[in-house]
This record gives structure tokens, sequence and C-alpha cells, in this order.
């Protein structure tokens, strides 16, 4: 592989871990700020519920990262055969086209599944009774402040800028989130 589509590879494969990872962070917020407002008192439906998003989301990001990364694939492989004026099945290029599609949706669709496991932890220890559900929701909300913070400082890593500053703008766009929510529950409209 040359170096340019090894360079390329690895900024997509990047783009794709951070946007899916702030997707799912999100995501989980969204549940669970949600059954925090509502005063759910069962850490299983916490789970139960979360865990439906993480698998939808996990298997949409594959899926859908893989299909799109195929076509892509598909497309670039056409062109540089009509270039070489060749057939390219069965060769190098193809396999390495088809590897790097399923790489790329593998990482698509496992960033948000991770992301959100992570987020979820402390409800698994309310489900075996180690901390309490109150305790989960808060352990869960500063969770996913540091996971938005580590995205937002990733960034800013990526870019050569400030890494505190990405980092908090990351956590202040799961804060607005967060507002938006608990404004829309406290004022009825949820």
């Amino acid at each position: 592989m040359d170096a340019f589509l090894l360079i390329r590879k690895n900024e997509i494969v990047r783009r794709y871990i951070v946007m899916n990872s702030f997707d799912g962070v999100l995501t989980i917020l969204g549940i669970i700020l949600a059954m925090f407002v509502a005063g759910v008192d069962s850490a299983n439906l916490v789970v139960i519920s979360c865990i439906g998003a993480i698998i939808a989301t996990g298997i949409s990001g594959i899926l859908g990262g893989y299909q799109a990364e195929k076509a892509e694939k598909t497309r670039d492989l056409k062109i540089l055969e009509r270039h070489l004026m060749r057939k390219l099945e069965k060769t190098s290029i193809e396999k390495e086209y088809k590897k790097l599609s399923l790489v790329m949706g593998l990482a698509n669709g496992l960033s948000s599944t991770f992301v959100g496991l992570i987020v979820l932890a402390p409800f698994f220890f309310a489900l075996t009774k180690l901390i309490g559900l109150t305790e989960a929701f808060y352990a869960s909300f500063a969770l996913m402040a540091i996971s938005l913070f580590l995205l937002g400082a990733f960034v800013g890593k990526i870019a050569k800028e400030n890494l505190v500053y990405h980092g908090l703008l990351m956590v202040a766009a799961g804060a607005l989130v967060g507002v938006l929510l608990y404004g829309m529950a406290v004022f009825g409209i949820l």
C-alpha cells in the first residue's frame, strides 16, 4: 500500500472514531438524562434502554460505514481500472480496498459501542448494588464529561491546536445537550 493511501486511511479511521464516539456519548447522555429527569428508579431499565441504543448504533455504524466505504472503494477501483486499462479483480489492490472498507466499518461502529459502554458502566455497579442508583447517574455524567473532554483533546492534538480548548468545547457541546433536555423536561415539552 502506498504512503498516501495509508495516511488517508488513518485520517478516515480517526475521523470515524471521533465522530461516532461523540455520537455514542451524546446518545447515551440523552437516554440517561431523560431517565434521571423522569425519576426512573431502576438501574435495570437504564441498562436495558442504553444497551438497546448501543447495539443499534453499533450495528448501524458498522454496516453503514462498511457499505459507504465499500461503495467509495468500488468507485475508486473502477476509476483506477479505467486509467490502467485493465481489471483489478483478485489483485492486492482489490484485497486492500476490501480490507480498508471492513476496518473503516468496524472503526465507525465499535467506537460508539465502546464509549457507550464506558459511560454506562456505573449502572452495572448499581445493578450489583455496589453503588446506589443516584451515584450511578452522577458517575455516568462525570464519565461523559471526561470522555467528551478526551475526545476534544484528541481533536486538538490532531489539529495541533490547544488540547484544553478543544476538550472544553466538546464538554460544552455535551452540556448544551443536557441543558436543552433538562429545560424541555422542566417546561413540560418532554
